[in-house]
C-alpha cells in the first residue's frame, strides 16, 4: 500500500438535497490546478474521482449557458455513498495522504440507523476531522428565511453535529459552513454581509452550542460562502398545487461563462485543519524520525504557502480559532 493509502482523512459532508454538495466537490476540483500552480503542492485525484467530477463539472458548464436555469446535476440517491478521494503531496513526489470527501443524498441524515446507507454516513461523518456544512442560499435569504427551516433543516444539522462531538469528546473538529448558490447575494458587500448575519441567526442553536466553554477548545469553525458557477443567480420561488417549492434560477448573461469563485476557500481550511490531524495520528516516534530527515517538512511549509495564499478576503470569517487553522502552525512545529 502507498504512503498516502495508509493515511486517509475523511472530510464529511452535511446539508439537505439539493443543496449542493455535488456542485461543490465538482467545482472544487475543476479549480485544483489555478489555486495550487504558485506553490510546491500538488492534489491529485485518485481512482474514479477525476472522471465523476468531471461529468458534474460539464453539466454546470452547460446550465452557466442557459438563460432560464431548470435543471441542475442530478441529486445523489439514497442508495449508497460517493467517495472523493485527493492525494496530498508536493509537486513532483510521491503523496503523504489522502483527503476523501463523502457524498450522499441528505434525506438519508433524517435517519441514520435504518439502513446500511445510513450507518456508512454516521460511520464516516464520526472518522471526518473536518465537516462541511451545506447551506441552501436562497432558502436562507429570499423571503425573509421562509423556507430556511423546510429546506435547510438547521435544528436536523445541529442534531448530528451535537452527536459527533459528544460520541468522541477528544477528538479536534473542523466545521466550515459553506453558503451555497449565493451568487445574488455576494455581488455586493451590503448583500454579503446580511447573508453571513443570516447565517449566524439561521444556524444560532449550533454555533451556541459549539461556543460552550466544554466544546470551544477543541472545535473550528469557518463561513465562507462559496458561488459554484459564479453566474446563475436566484430568481423566483414558486409554491406548486400540491404544496411543494419550486427555486427558479437564470443566467447573468446569455452564454455566460462558467466561472467559480471561491471554491478554493472550503479546501484551503480544510487541508490546513486535516494536516494537523494527519500529524497527530502517525504518533511520536513517526514525528520523531520526520523531525531528523526533514520528511514532512516541506510539505507543511506547501500546505502553510496554499492556506495563506487568498484566505484574507471579503465574506470569510472565522467564528472560532483553533490551533489547527494557522497557516504557520505544520512549519512552525516541524521546526521546533
Amino acid at each position: 500500500m502507498s504512503e498516502s493509502g495508509r493515511h486517509v482523512l475523511d472530510v464529511g459532508m452535511l446539508g439537505p438535497s439539493g443543496a449542493g454538495k455535488t456542485s461543490l466537490l465538482a467545482s472544487m476540483y475543476v479549480q485544483y490546478p489555478s489555486v495550487t500552480g504558485a506553490t510546491d503542492l500538488d492534489l491529485t485525484p485518485v481512482g474514479e474521482t477525476a472522471a465523476k467530477l468531471t461529468d458534474a463539472v460539464s453539466v454546470l458548464e452547460s446550465l452557466s449557458r442557459s438563460v432560464q436555469v431548470r435543471g441542475g446535476i442530478e441529486q445523489t440517491t439514497t442508495t449508497d455513498v460517493h467517495r472523493y478521494e485527493i492525494a496530498v503531496g508536493r509537486k513532483g513526489r510521491k503523496p503523504r495522504f489522502r483527503m476523501c470527501f463523502t457524498d450522499y443524498a441528505g434525506e438519508v441524515l433524517r435517519d441514520l440507523d435504518s439502513s446500511p446507507v445510513g450507518r456508512k454516513v454516521r460511520a464516516s461523518l464520526h472518522d471526518s476531522p473536518v465537516v462541511v456544512l451545506a447551506v441552501d442560499t436562497p432558502a436562507l435569504m429570499a423571503l425573509d428565511g421562509e423556507y430556511h427551516q423546510r429546506i435547510n433543516l438547521p435544528h436536523l444539522m445541529y442534531e448530528r453535529i451535537k452527536e459527533l462531538l459528544v460520541e468522541d469528546e477528544q477528538r479536534p473538529r473542523l466545521l466550515i459552513i459553506v453558503p451555497l448558490k449565493c451568487e445574488r447575494w455576494v455581488a455586493t458587500r451590503q448583500g454579503t454581509e446580511a447573508l453571513m448575519e443570516r447565517v449566524r441567526e439561521g444556524y444560532r442553536p449550533l454555533l451556541d452550542y459549539i461556543a460552550h466553554a466544554d466544546v470551544r477548545p477543541r472545535v473550528g469553525c469557518v463561513i465562507t460562502p462559496v458561488q459554484t458557477t459564479g453566474s446563475i443567480v436566484f430568481s423566483t420561488i414558486k409554491e406548486t398545487p400540491g404544496g411543494g417549492v419550486q427555486f427558479h434560477y437564470r443566467s447573468r448573461t446569455p452564454g455566460a461563462p462558467y466561472r467559480p469563485v471561491d471554491t478554493d476557500q472550503p479546501l484551503r481550511y480544510a487541508l490546513r485543519f486535516v494536516l494537523g490531524e494527519y500529524r497527530r495520528k502517525r504518533g511520536f516516534w513517526r514525528e520523531a524520525v520526520d523531525e531528523v530527515f526533514g520528511t514532512d517538512l516541506a510539505l507543511q511549509e506547501a500546505v502553510a504557502a496554499f492556506a495563506r495564499a487568498g484566505s484574507d478576503r471579503d465574506g470569510i470569517h472565522v467564528v472560532q480559532d483553533h490551533p489547527y487553522l494557522s497557516p504557520a502552525a505544520g512549519a512552525a512545529r516541524g521546526r521546533a
